[in-house]
């Protein structure tokens, strides 16, 4: 993994996270004025780990039941994004 995991917190304009012992592993400020920019930002763990999975079972599939080649290349291109792959 090459990322904190999540679960990420958000309160206010910080997004954070936390261990079993409630031990702050990682803080960071976002610098927008936005609230939908830390709402996006720390749900970002589960957005990409549900992206994954929802390749993974569609790529599980039967070639005639799988969705349009296309279909695959942005989320393949989000997930190489989030990830550095």
């Amino acid at each position: 993994m090459t990322h904190t995991p999540g679960p990420w917190l958000r309160e206010g304009n910080a997004v954070f996270t936390q261990d079993a012992e409630n031990n702050v592993t990682f803080s960071a400020e976002v610098m927008s004025d936005l609230p939908g920019d830390a709402r996006l930002i720390s749900a970002a763990p589960e957005l990409l780990t549900c992206l994954e999975g929802c390749i993974g079972y569609l790529m599980s599939l039967p070639n005639v039941q799988r969705p349009d080649p296309d279909w695959f290349k942005p989320a393949s291109a989000a997930i190489a994004k989030a990830t550095g792959s």
